[in-house]
């Protein structure tokens, strides 16, 4: 049963992040004043076990640690196929062509930095506590 309930919880969550995440792309011209960090997971259309894997730890990680930010609207996340022609160029931008954990940090509505975290997704995706933890910090490093 708590399984069962756990999968309910994931899918909501998923559905209510991924409505956000097209939010983002309409509007990244309008930036919300709120916003300190833009989360993106680029994708291909047909993934690997390890990127669906990035992609669910890091939905499950911002929810469970930064839901506040979230509905505040400091942090969006968006995940975006790369391959499709609407988004070839966010996907120029941030040199993705395939699997790509980027983040943009954000002050007083400008764009400050862009962090390419694809190597350290890879590298602790299969160790979720660990993967959590890091993620936490770096977050909370770019919210500074």
């Amino acid at each position: 049963m708590k399984k069962i309930l756990t999968t309910v919880a994931f899918i909501i969550l998923s559905i209510s992040i991924f409505a956000q995440s097209n939010d983002s792309i309409t509007n990244a011209q309008n930036i919300n004043p709120k916003l300190k960090l833009q989360v993106y997971y680029f994708h291909i259309t047909h993934r690997c076990n390890t990127c669906t894997s990035i992609e669910q730890e890091l939905r499950k990680d911002l929810d469970s640690l930064f839901r506040k930010e979230i509905e505040n609207g400091i942090i969006r996340f968006a995940s975006i196929n790369c391959e499709l022609p609407e988004n070839d160029a966010l996907a120029r931008k941030y040199d993705a062509y395939g699997a790509t954990l980027a983040f943009t940090i954000y002050a007083n509505n400008k764009e400050l930095k862009k962090e390419d975290l694809t190597g350290w997704a890879f590298q602790k995706v299969n160790k979720p506590a660990i993967f959590a933890n890091e993620l936490k910090q770096k977050i909370s490093e770019a919210l500074k």
